[in-house]
């Protein structure tokens, strides 16, 4: 059994999952976006990443200068 005296004197020191709760919703929710972006655009993914319709894998699509579905200036 834990001191419930320790316990208070961590959560005043180390901070919590609810002290970035907003930073990981909106990091999940950026996701969500590129998910569906790059899958209306026709792209997959599986274990290794994303790859274009083309096959290109996404760090090779970005060497070669590409914009990614989910920028403003992507063009089909």
């Amino acid at each position: 059994m834990t001191d419930p005296t320790f316990n208070l004197a961590q959560l005043a020191t180390r901070p919590n999952r609810y002290d970035h709760l907003g930073q990981v919703e909106a990091a999940m929710a950026d996701e969500r976006r590129t998910s569906a972006a790059r899958r209306a655009a026709g792209w997959d993914a599986n274990e290794f990443g994303w790859y274009s319709p083309c096959r290109m894998h996404e760090h090779d699509w970005e060497l070669e200068g590409y914009p990614f579905p989910e920028d403003p200036d992507y063009q089909e």
